[in-house]
């Protein structure tokens, strides 16, 4: 299944990723959103990214161009009848998602696979949503999607086997490590994850210092970057989202929001993003 031309569906962190990796791929993307504000920010984000990664000579100024290129930006779901390809990457909510996935399934061709980026809910409920859950598939990127490998591929009870082949070919086309992951909430990445921040935010409220959390996964266990860190960095408004998914769905104790993250979160403290999460970053 050739990818000439991918639609994204919502400019957030996630979409402006995705975006990038596909245009880096060769595939023409049209990042879809209806707000102009989140379209800005968008863009603002992607020339971020590209300044970053030819500091870090991971890309040269030639392909940088060649992205930018690549990429153009909507507010309308007619470019989707000119989609190869389509990954809805909006916020985290079902309702949201339900309202998304109907105007796509409107818009879209009858046999053009349409991929979610949900990090928590269940594959084979959105499927239900877009109506054909035969051309439906999860494919959870990584954040930040431009430097993280890892794509959680999720068929869904009826997706056909060549969908599920082909996001497999286009995750390694986009230089990813694809793994085939269980439809449960969470799937396999923010399952455990999702575990090990609320485990970490429970120690949190007790009083404990992100300091000194964080030192301690990352010494005692090797991590990279403590999970209090982690959660600034993909966004503390989008980590709550999924640990309420997780306890709606699954009823599990683990997941349970201490309210201390819930005042952090109101008070517009959402991490790297907004300038201050658990940890403060200079502008």
């Amino acid at each position: 299944m050739q990818v000439n031309t991918m639609c994204v569906i919502g400019a957030g962190t996630m979409g402006t990723g995705i975006a990038q990796v596909a245009a880096q791929a060769g595939i023409h993307v049209h990042l879809l959103d209806t707000s102009e504000e989140a379209v800005s920010r968008s863009q603002g984000q992607l020339e971020d990214s590209l300044h970053t990664g030819i500091e870090r000579g991971k890309i040269t100024a030639e392909e940088a161009e060649d992205i930018r290129r690549l990429i153009t930006w909507g507010m309308s779901y007619a470019s989707l009848a000119e989609a190869d390809w389509v990954i809805e990457a909006v916020f985290e909510d079902l309702q949201v998602k339900q309202e998304v996935l109907s105007q796509v399934a409107a818009h879209v061709g009858q046999r053009i696979p349409v991929a979610s980026n949900t990090s928590s809910l269940l594959i084979r409920d959105l499927a239900e949503f877009f109506g054909r859950p035969e051309y439906f598939i999860g494919m959870h990127f990584s954040n930040p999607a431009p430097a993280m490998k890892l794509v959680e591929v999720v068929p869904g009870e009826k997706t056909l086997p060549t969908v599920t082949e082909a996001a497999v070919a286009l995750c390694e086309r986009m230089g990813k490590i694809p793994i085939i992951a269980p439809d449960i909430p969470g799937f396999v990445l923010n399952r455990l994850f999702g575990a090990l921040v609320a485990a970490a935010l429970e120690i949190w409220a007790r009083g404990v210092e992100p300091e000194v959390i964080d030192s301690t996964i990352e010494l005692g266990l090797g991590h990279k970057m403590g999970p209090l860190r982690t959660a600034d960095l993909v966004g503390l408004d989008v980590m709550i989202a999924l640990l309420r998914s997780l306890y709606e769905q699954t009823g599990h104790t683990r997941f349970e929001v201490p309210t201390e993250f819930v005042k952090l979160v109101e008070n517009g403290k959402l991490g790297r993003k907004s300038g201050e999460g658990f940890y403060k970053y200079a502008e």
